[in-house]
C-alpha cells in the first residue's frame, strides 16, 4: 500500500514567467509517493534522519499502525502534522491524467484571491513576495 501526493499550481498562471519553477523542476502538475518514516525504527542508511530529541513523537494510535516498517504509507494524513516528522517523496509521474485518471482542475481567471494560499496567509502576513517576488 502507498500513498500518492498530488499537486497542480494554481500560481503563477501558465501565462505568466515561472523562472523560480523551472529553475527547481517543478512541474506545473505532480505525483509523489510519500511514505512517512517510522521515528522509533533505526536508520538503515547513512542518512538516518533527525536526532532522537527531534523525531517526531505520535500518539500511540498512530504510531502502532507503523509496527515495525521503517516506513508507512502517509495513511492517515494526520502523521503530517507533527512536528518532526520525516517523510520520503519518490517522484511518481508528471501527468496525473494519465497515471491515476484523475483530472486536477484550478479555478481559471486572474483573481489571486481566489486562491487557498492567499485565503490562509493572506490575512495573517503580506502575500507580496509570493505574487511578485523576485528569483535571485
Amino acid at each position: 500500500m502507498h500513498t500518492h501526493l498530488i499537486y497542480k499550481l494554481e500560481l503563477p498562471s501558465p501565462d505568466k514567467k515561472h523562472e523560480p519553477q523551472e529553475s527547481l523542476n517543478i512541474e506545473r502538475e505532480g505525483s509523489f509517493i510519500i511514505q512517512i518514516k517510522n521515528p522509533e525504527q533505526p536508520g538503515r542508511s547513512q542518512f538516518r534522519g533527525l536526532s532522537n530529541k527531534r523525531k517526531a513523537k505520535f500518539p500511540a494510535h498512530l504510531q502502532g499502525e507503523m509496527g515495525h516498517l521503517s516506513y508507512h504509507p502517509a495513511d492517515p494524513p494526520d502523521l503530517l502534522n507533527y512536528e518532526g516528522c520525516e517523510f520520503l517523496l519518490i517522484s511518481a509521474s508528471d501527468d496525473v491524467e494519465a497515471e491515476l485518471g484523475l483530472e486536477l482542475k484550478i479555478e481559471e481567471g486572474n483573481d489571486v484571491s481566489c486562491s487557498d494560499l492567499v485565503k490562509t496567509f493572506g490575512e495573517s502576513s503580506s502575500t507580496d513576495a509570493l505574487l511578485k517576488g523576485t528569483w535571485v
